[in-house]
């Protein structure tokens, strides 16, 4: 089975507790809605108590176009690309040029020429090194290219893969829009980003300690496309945030996880590790509800939560390393890995530690 060898993160600069924003948000819209103070009581229900962003609290607080954000995305996503790779490369212990495949996951603004390509120089990667970038796929994005390391691994063996998910989604921040959702999305959403190093069985590296990837199943539920997403305007990307999201886990997601235990010969009890992407703290309750799971078998994901926000697709990889640098479980046990993002849609894994 292919293997995840090495996982590393990067936090953004800026590290702002959350009733310093909840403050900056209280600046922002008072005045400009009625029930400001009621909606401000969501930055206390979401278990978040800091996270990170690549620019300075007043630069949100400032008029920006389309073009000056995505210029200062391409710049922060190329920076903390770099960093994160460099770090799980060291964790691996390979050389950038050794990498046979780079993913690159982001949604949270545009770059043609990818940002898989113009990490190239930066890091020195082989010449021939295949490309994928993946765009759109949101909070799942993360396990959306895990899973395409997987197939590829498996497809051959003998290579590596080099995956790395990167969103800034403070600079999505629409100071005018005075919708709900968009002061649901600033008490929860942050920047960061994760890579991970996957090798094939027959890689050298594979008898190196970490997680083995057995199966997949991506799944796309229908007439959802306005649960979640992005709406471009003139201003920037404006987040489209669904209240069914909690309940789509609760009554879909444990289907899912039940298909794709039984491809592998398991059911849902033979499960003893979750690595979840915490969307919010009610889709964290929706999957300890649905899954009956006791308090503590999310403890990593909640953790992430606290302490970084949701940063979309970089946040499931956080939990991953989360749990893989915590060495608390023994050999040959199953566990999962999740997400949900636009679509709308999941994605799932399963693996098996060493």
């Amino acid at each position: 089975m292919p293997k995840v060898i090495a996982v590393a993160t990067e936090d953004a600069q800026f590290r702002l507790g959350q009733e310093e924003v909840k403050g900056f948000a209280r600046q922002i819209f008072s005045g400009r809605r009625d029930d400001v103070e009621r909606l401000l009581t969501v930055f206390g229900n979401t278990s978040v108590q800091s996270r990170h962003f690549t620019e300075d609290k007043s630069w949100y607080g400032l008029d920006h176009g389309f073009a000056e954000r995505n210029q200062l995305y391409v710049q922060r996503a190329v920076e903390m690309s770099a960093s994160a790779a460099k770090k799980s490369l060291d964790v691996a212990g390979m050389n950038p040029a050794d990498i046979d495949h780079i993913i690159l996951v982001s949604s949270t603004g545009l770059s043609t020429p990818s940002i898989d390509a113009r990490l190239y120089n930066l890091l020195g990667l082989n010449s021939h090194v295949r490309r994928t970038p993946i765009w759109g796929i949101g909070c799942a994005g993360g396990a959306v290219g895990l899973s395409r390391a997987l197939e590829y691994t498996t497809a051959m063996p003998h290579h590596s893969v080099l995956l790395i998910a990167v969103e800034i989604c403070g600079l999505t921040f629409q100071k005018d829009d005075l919708s709900k959702s968009n002061l649901v999305g600033t008490s929860l959403f942050s920047d960061g980003s994760a890579a991970v190093i996957v090798v094939g069985d027959e890689h050298p590296l594979h008898s190196r300690g970490g997680i083995n990837l057995m199966n997949s199943l991506s799944t796309i539920y229908n007439d959802s496309l306005g649960v979640m997403g992005w709406e471009v305007l003139d201003t920037g990307l404006k987040v489209i945030f669904s209240k069914d999201i909690p309940t789509i886990v609760h009554d879909s997601v444990k289907m899912n996880i039940q298909e794709l235990a039984m491809m592998n010969g398991l059911k849902i009890p033979d499960i003893m590790h979750y690595v979840l992407h915490p969307g919010g703290q009610k889709v964290v309750d929706a999957y300890e509800e649905a899954l009956c799971l006791k308090d503590d078998e999310l403890r990593y994901s909640r953790k992430v939560l606290r302490e970084h926000g949701n940063m979309s697709s970089p946040t499931v990889l956080y939990v991953l390393q989360e749990f893989m640098s915590s060495h608390g479980y023994g050999s040959g046990e199953y566990g999962l890995i999740a997400a949900l993002g636009p679509g709308f849609s999941s994605e799932l894994i399963t693996f098996k530690t060493d």
